[in-house]
């Protein structure tokens, strides 16, 4: 597996991972209507602009092999004073579940966020119906901070939206794994 910053180039290839993410994900959580029609053109849409006109602070990571994405993350770095950077997107294909990459791309962005930013903390959001990504961060140290509600794409109904948290002084973060050895 390769890791490298994402360019315009993985436009198709993060949209599909996407969608076919949320797909799986988020069957029972937003519209079927929504997933079934609608998902490709909004993720679609969404990284034309993410990747034709990045905000200063943003990173995309691609895991990729043979010219195939397996798995990306994309975080914005320093976007809270009170919990760092936020990671706004982790997806892994079904495929490839099971075999690091989520993680290795956890540590890549929390190694960027080390080098980029004094505030070292991470945060990101899961929803409530989604425990198999509350216990994959659990494992790896997040704590759930608090719970809001959020309004899914496809008109659907308000859900659950949990912040989890990564702080300062989180062994997650590659200036405490070096600090620990």
């Amino acid at each position: 597996m390769q890791y490298r910053i994402a360019n315009m180039d993985d436009l198709e290839g993060i949209a599909q991972l996407h969608a076919e993410s949320w797909r799986n994900s988020y069957r029972g959580i937003f519209p079927d209507d929504f997933l079934d029609h609608d998902v490709w053109d909004e993720r679609q849409n969404a990284w034309v602009s993410r990747l034709s006109s990045p905000k200063k602070n943003q990173h995309i990571i691609v895991a990729t092999d043979n010219d195939e994405i397996y798995g990306f993350i994309c975080a914005f770095g320093h976007e809270s004073v009170q919990w760092g950077t936020f990671i706004d997107n982790l997806h892994v294909s079904t495929a490839a579940q099971g075999k690091g990459i989520g993680k290795q791309l956890l540590y890549l962005i929390a190694e960027w966020v080390d080098k980029s930013f004094e505030h070292k903390g991470l945060y990101l959001e899961v929803l409530e119906d989604n425990v198999g990504a509350q216990h994959f961060y659990h494992r790896l140290g997040a704590r759930h901070q608090e719970t809001n509600l959020w309004q899914p794409p496809g008109n659907g109904e308000k859900v659950n939206d949990m912040l989890f948290v990564w702080e300062n002084d989180h062994p997650l973060l590659p200036h405490n794994i070096a600090a620990k050895a």
